[in-house]
């Protein structure tokens, strides 16, 4: 039974390792696009460009996994 918990173990951390790098910065596309939504209410992003910016990133994100 230690067998499989120390495998379920190392399993979950190569899942972990799939993640882009950026996960690390933003937190989750979630939390970004909250955020940008945040800025552009506020004027601190552009309306016109924040949405593309954020239309490139996630993609670039779905490409990655």
């Amino acid at each position: 039974m230690a067998d499989t918990r120390g495998m379920l173990a190392r399993l979950r951390k190569l899942e972990r390792g799939n993640e882009p790098p950026l996960f690390k910065f933003i937190g989750s596309p979630e939390e970004l696009e909250a955020h940008a939504q945040t800025g552009i209410a506020a004027g601190r992003y552009d309306p016109r460009d924040m949405p593309l910016v954020l239309k490139a990133i996630r993609r670039w994100l779905i490409d990655w996994v």
